[in-house]
């Protein structure tokens, strides 16, 4: 493995940025595990954390990582294929996301209209009382199910 410098965690993180949209905190996680990696085999300046800091700061600044840019994303991303609001709060805070910011963001998204999705998508509709289980597993509110499974089974989702 390759001598743990600033510049090589630059390049690290510069590497990752190029293949996934990360939140700030996702990003210092990477490169943290990555000296954890390289303590393994080597010894690693005591400075690196520093420059771990340093790194991402660079990236927020040149606009490589934007967390507002990286919610709205994934708000969208996994409203489109009809996860629950909760679900996708559960993954932002995952990703280190301020709670305001996941609150602005999940205040444009149409909860039924996501469910009626999972519904379409799992082909939901044999069996009411299961069906009902499976949205709420997938964090839809017992109103959000029953509507979105009442409304298929009227034959009017929109």
């Amino acid at each position: 493995m390759k001598k743990i410098t600033c510049q090589r965690l630059k390049n690290i993180a510069f590497f990752y940025l190029e293949r996934y949209d990360a939140s700030s905190q996702k990003l210092r996680a990477v490169l943290k595990r990555r000296l954890i990696k390289a303590e393994r085999e080597q010894e690693v300046p005591p400075e690196a954390i520093e420059w771990i800091e340093e790194i991402v700061s660079e990236m927020q600044r040149l606009g490589y990582v934007d967390d507002q840019r990286f919610t709205e994303n994934t708000v969208r991303r996994l409203s489109e294929i009809g996860k629950s609001r909760s679900f996708i709060r559960t993954k932002l805070q995952q990703s280190g996301i301020k709670e305001e910011m996941i609150l602005d963001a999940l205040s444009e998204t149409d909860e039924l209209e996501q469910a009626r999705l999972t519904v379409r998508k799992k082909h939901l509709g044999a069996d009411f009382k299961k069906d009902l289980a499976r949205l709420a597993r997938a964090g839809f509110s017992y109103e959000i199910a029953k509507e979105a499974l009442e409304e298929l089974q009227r034959g009017t989702t929109e």
